[in-house]
């Protein structure tokens, strides 16, 4: 298992609000996380960063190689919930971080698995046999749009109000985490990023990229494009080799 990562702020931003972690965890197991990271000048920074800490943190302490399927699920929904609760107390705390969430995608790689926890616009794709394919589904408004056949994927890329999600971590008290379990094949590509990119660059771009390239070169370059396209925001991305 080989995993990669690099983030950037754009062409645009001042500050770089997304964060992301790579975190191995012993006999081929490990950690991809990222975070896109919201409100005002202080708050989406510091809240992916708390995502980032208190999400690591309970991974690693509470993961074991024993484990089974069941446990693994429960596991990276704790590490959820434990990030959603303490970015939730600390914008109560402190006024001038009122109303800060983040987006949160992550990917647990055990035993030829990946344990998939998702909230919020950050996605997860997998590269496999020349075909890329979108294992997340945005938590937008927009995406609401394209269920009901009111907006293609296209037009829903670059739609004025593409960045307003209907779920974040640490905005409420609780929060609706996603979960997905996938059987990983050798070769298999997972690309964890954030709107920057996917806002940005096209999936025939990216899978373009994932199919020609090696791993570390595949993640410079794709946060070229996106900066191509315009850095309109912070760009993260983390790839998975299994």
């Amino acid at each position: 298992m080989k995993i990669v990562g690099k983030t950037d702020v754009g062409m645009v931003r001042d500050t770089n609000q997304d964060a992301f972690k790579i975190l191995a965890l012993g006999q081929g197991a490990g950690l991809a996380l990222v975070c896109d990271g919201m409100g005002g000048a202080q708050g989406g920074d510091t809240a992916s960063y708390i995502a980032k800490k208190v999400i690591a943190e309970t991974i690693q302490e509470k993961y074991c190689d024993t484990m089974g399927s069941e446990a693994a699920k429960i596991l990276v929904r704790e590490s959820v919930l434990q990030a959603n609760h303490a970015i939730y107390e600390t914008a109560r705390d402190d006024p001038e971080l009122a109303g800060m969430g983040t987006t949160v995608v992550l990917a647990l790689l055990y035993q030829n698995h990946a344990y998939v926890a998702h909230v919020g616009d950050s996605r997860l794709y997998r590269y496999r046999n020349h075909q890329l394919v979108q294992l997340t589904r945005d938590h937008s408004y927009i995406q609401e749009m394209v269920d009901r056949g009111e907006l293609s994927p296209d037009q829903a890329r670059v739609h004025p109000d593409r960045n307003f999600i209907t779920r974040a971590v640490g905005v409420q008290w609780d929060v609706e985490i996603d979960l997905h379990v996938l059987e990983l094949e050798p070769g298999d590509r997972l690309l964890l990023c954030t709107d920057g990119l996917s806002s940005t660059c096209t999936d025939e771009q990216i899978g373009e990229v994932l199919s020609q390239n090696p791993l570390e070169e595949s993640a410079e370059i794709l946060v070229r494009l996106a900066n191509q396209g315009g850095g309109h925001d912070n760009i993260t991305v983390v790839i998975v080799e299994s």
